[in-house]
């Protein structure tokens, strides 16, 4: 199950006990409407977010790249000794020491390939686990917001407007009088935002949740 379809869960599963209540005594409902992938792009933690894992990402790719500019030069050293070992007029106590020369170069180069090979692995294994992470925490975030909001103004039930079901078909078609309070929530969640840290533009990775899938 995703992290979409876990936070889809707990809405429903809290909008349907504060529900029940309303239900029971055949009172009109009070519906509710967030539009959760705007509220994610537009909470400043999440730029916050992508802009630390972007950090990260441009780290690990220079670090990879300074791994690759070692590996040319091998790859060049190699070049060099067997242009000596082509040469005829090369004696052969000269060529039997290029021979050891190049015997240790391709030791050190494919050395090397296994380590980038390892640590471009590591790197990847390690930003996706900080992007779930990150993720998992800022949803945790907005849906203890959405709730509060949804408590203290008596909702009974409240919907993501942006959910999809495991056959792409929005979860919510039409709501009648519904009130959608995504802006008050994106209020909320920024009012402490740091000078300079909302961008009018939305944020892009590793903001949004990945639409619900089937199993």
């Amino acid at each position: 199950m995703t992290i979409r379809s876990l936070f889809l869960a707990a809405i429903a599963a809290s909008s349907l006990s504060l529900a029940a209540p309303a239900m029971a005594q055949g009172t009109e409902m009070k519906v509710g409407i967030v539009d959760m992938k705007r509220v994610f792009q537009e909470y400043w933690k999440t730029k916050d977010a992508e802009k630390k894992v972007n950090e990260d990402k441009s780290k690990a790719k220079k670090e990879l790249d300074e791994r690759g500019t070692k590996y040319k030069d091998l790859i060049g050293r190699w070049n060099e000794i067997d242009k000596v070992l082509k040469d005829k007029l090369v004696n052969e106590q000269m060529k039997a020491q290029k021979q050891k020369e190049a015997q240790d170069v391709i030791s050190e180069a494919r050395a090397l390939e296994r380590d980038m090979e390892e640590f471009k692995r590591r790197r990847e294994a390690q930003l996706q686990e900080q992007v779930m992470r990150m993720r998992k925490g800022l949803l945790e975030t907005i849906k203890s917001t959405v709730e509060e909001k949804a408590k203290r103004d008596n909702y009974d039930l409240v919907f993501d407007k942006s959910g999809m079901s495991p056959s792409g078909v929005p979860f919510l078609l039409h709501s009648k009088d519904a009130v959608d309070f995504s802006t008050e929530v994106i209020s909320e969640l920024n009012k402490n935002a740091p000078a300079g840290s909302l961008d009018p533009e939305p944020a892009a990775a590793p903001a949004a949740p990945a639409p619900a899938k089937g199993k």
